[in-house]
């Protein structure tokens, strides 16, 4: 299995197919491996998908220092992915914390990103939350409280049980689960760093996880941004419509100049 080591932490990623290069990020509470459970790998043919384990998580180290959980450290661990496999550029298409993480990429290294997508994922700070006021149960609770109907989708019992697995993982080295929660609730955005992004940007959501539109403010803040709404859907069941986001993305793609048929 294909690791880097990022800023001293083992990162575990996988490829798959070929054509231009497209990485995914999974979201705060999963691995790499929600995308292939999705339908999203069978849809995304005719690219180069680049699957990475985001530090603590799935197979990548579990660091519990609070200093190794950090927006540039995520950053940095995507850039050593690229430079593993000695690619220049990528799309990047990252989901809740993987968009936050590619809101920080776009930011800061924007020569390495060819094309951002971002689903159910916005620029601004997580909300404040100390490490002490979070417990087990807290996070056995996120889980437990999903409501199919909000969502507008049945739940999977694949995705039940990639996030009940990370979340066995958290239970067993809680230290690193305190250590990546309580980093993210001070990370400062990068709401202020939009108008200087050019990369061409597509901001996805769903209508229930953003009833006042809020991302299409966003997207007028950027150079290059452009907002799609997926009506009937929250947060995780527009994820789950990979039939619905997929097409979306590849046009998207096509008309930036980043597709398959644009090569």
């Amino acid at each position: 299995m294909p690791y880097v080591t990022s800023n001293g932490v083992r990162i575990h990623y996988e490829t798959v197919g070929r054509g231009p290069p497209i990485i995914l990020g999974h979201g705060g509470t999963g691995n790499s491996s929600m995308w292939k459970q999705a339908g999203y790998l069978d849809g995304l043919n005719g690219y180069r998908c680049i699957m990475i384990d985001r530090r603590g998580h799935g197979l990548s180290e579990k660091p519990r220092d609070t200093t190794d959980y950090g927006m540039e450290q995520q950053v940095s661990d995507i850039v050593a992915v690229l430079d593993a496999l000695h690619i220049r550029r990528a799309t990047y298409w990252g989901f809740s914390a993987g968009g936050s993480v590619g809101f920080a990429l776009v930011a800061r290294r924007p020569e390495r990103v060819a094309a951002f997508i971002t689903a159910g994922a916005d620029s601004k700070p997580y909300p404040e939350q100390s490490a002490q006021s979070f417990s087990n149960e807290d996070a056995l609770k996120d889980l437990q409280s999903i409501d199919e109907n909000e969502e507008g989708v049945a739940i999977p019992p694949w995705a039940k049980e990639l996030s009940g697995g990370d979340l066995e993982m958290y239970l067993r080295d809680y230290e690193a689960h305190i250590s990546e929660r309580s980093t993210w609730s001070k990370w400062s955005g990068e709401w202020d760093s939009l108008p200087r992004i050019k990369t061409p940007t597509l901001i996805m959501c769903g209508s229930r996880e953003d009833p006042g539109r809020e991302s299409e403010v966003e997207a007028k803040r950027l150079q290059n941004g452009r907002t799609v709404i997926l009506e009937g859907f929250g947060h995780i069941g527009a994820f789950l419509r990979s039939d619905l986001s997929i097409p979306i993305v590849k046009g998207f793609l096509e008309d930036v100049g980043v597709g398959p048929e644009s090569s």
